[in-house]
């Protein structure tokens, strides 16, 4: 997540206040309808409990108003030749059918209308569920149906979806498969959430590692980047909880799940398992979704971890897997927990990361307390919030962590706050109505549109919502 146009030896440490990507040119004025967003999250922040919007702004680091991130594209979408390519910004200038991601003169017959019409028709039931159970927020079905949409494009006859479709963001990162196949299996589309997991599995290497991302077509790392070791414990819980989906339907579609995932399940647990000896030590030290070498092991490297092991006791039913995920829950809550679940063991200040258990069902370990605070903690002048308190102070919201949080706090079952941030993100789409994986200081959608992850997050949240 972390500048992911630039290696992350390129990158400019937290605290920062310029990136590569960032300009300090006088910035244009904001549009008519950009003004009206921004009001709306005034408005939408007014209320949120300690977080109140003048508290926010007596507490907000000065920024310094030039700092810029462009815009790169609206959306993605098919052209009339059936080719993806970026619309809007520095892309193409596309007359879209509405409320899809394809040309309007896309051929009626074309192979990519039928495959766009079947995903539609897969999530019909997911969708009307949604409507039932939030009748009275248009917004966010219309948040539903755009996310979908990202989704889809971005994942469209490929093995896995991508990041995004700027050259920078068209690798597969493992991290942001993980969460794409959960929501694709919990929308209607189980199949295709399978196909993503063996993609990922057959990307494994012998240890149970995974490459910080990867190129589509030749499943290489596309630089040398370190190996992260998030992906293993989140991929072994998007396939728990992809496998769990199918068991609502068929108890033999489950267990047919788990066979064609059983190389990533024993893999991944017997990684998490000897990388933590059985639960008692702490994992590896590996960057993380910030993408920045690290000497010690983050917020983020826990959670994940503890996520796949908690995993591993529901796809092995293992006593020994369950005793590894007991006792590494124990090691998490006295090391982080005493400290507040911050970045490192001994500090580091807030972190989205802490969103990570309530987002994966680990509940119980962060104080519901401490899960909300991070709107205020974190909270960044255009709404949404910072990866961390440590990050450079240049006022941008990034919906990744953004979403993230929502999708915690609607599974923690604060449902309150969960509606506040989609509401959040819906009035922050690009002009096309994609999920941008950035919202300046001003309210303005930047780099880059659209963003996988940050549309599974959204598509999950709201699927926590409709289950009640």
């Amino acid at each position: 997540m972390h500048r992911r146009g630039q290696r992350a030896s390129d990158v400019p440490g937290p605290g920062s206040s310029t990136a590569g990507a960032e300009s300090t040119a006088p910035r244009p004025g904001p549009s008519r309808r950009q003004l009206l967003r921004g009001a709306g999250a005034v408005a939408a922040l007014g209320a949120v409990g300690a977080g109140s919007l003048a508290a926010r702004e007596l507490s907000q680091p000065e920024v310094d108003p030039r700092t810029v991130i462009p815009l790169w594209s609206e959306t993605v979408a098919y052209d009339a030749g059936g080719t993806r390519t970026l619309v809007g910004g520095r892309g193409d200038e596309l007359d879209l059918q509405p409320r899809t991601r394809l040309a309007a003169d896309l051929p009626e017959a074309s192979a990519v209308r039928q495959r766009a019409a079947e995903f539609d028709e897969g999530t019909a039931t997911w969708r009307d569920r949604l409507a039932e159970s939030l009748p009275q927020e248009p917004l966010l079905h219309d948040l539903a149906a755009s996310a979908l949409e990202d989704l889809w494009v971005l994942g469209d006859a490929l093995p896995a979806p991508v990041a995004g479709w700027s050259p920078s963001w068209r690798y597969l990162w493992p991290r942001d498969a993980a969460f794409c196949a959960v929501a694709l299996a919990r929308v209607g589309h189980l199949d295709h959430a399978v196909e993503v997991l063996a993609h990922l599995q057959s990307l494994q290497d012998s240890e149970g590692w995974f490459e910080a991302r990867y190129e589509p077509g030749t499943d290489r790392a596309p630089d040398r980047r370190q190996r992260q070791f998030d992906g293993t414990g989140l991929l072994l819980w998007a396939t728990a909880d992809v496998a769990a989906t199918a068991g609502l339907a068929d108890e033999g579609r489950q267990e047919r799940v788990r066979e064609r995932l059983a190389p990533l399940i024993t893999v991944s647990v017997d990684a998490l398992r000897s990388e933590t000896q059985d639960g008692a030590g702490m994992p590896p030290v590996s960057p993380d979704y910030w993408e920045v070498r690290e000497r010690s092991v983050t917020l983020w490297t826990m959670a994940s971890t503890l996520a796949g092991l908690r995993a591993g006791v529901l796809l092995t039913a293992e006593q020994e897997v369950r005793r590894a995920a007991d006792t590494f829950a124990l090691l998490l809550e006295g090391t982080f927990g005493r400290t507040g679940f911050q970045r490192y063991r001994a500090g580091g200040g807030a972190d989205s990361a802490r969103v990570l258990m309530d987002a994966t069902g680990c509940h119980g370990l962060v104080p519901p307390a401490q899960l909300a605070a991070l709107r205020r903690e974190l909270a960044r002048p255009g709404g949404g919030i910072a990866p961390g308190a440590s990050w450079r102070e240049d006022g941008v919201s990034w919906t990744p962590s953004t979403s993230l949080l929502a999708l915690a706090l609607a599974r923690a079952g604060q449902h309150g706050a969960a509606i506040e941030i989609l509401r959040w993100l819906a009035e922050h789409r690009t002009e096309a109505g994609s999920l941008p994986e950035k919202v300046l200081f001003d309210g303005r959608p930047a780099e880059v549109a659209p963003l996988a992850w940050t549309a599974a997050n959204t598509v999950l949240a709201l699927d926590a919502l409709a289950n009640g």
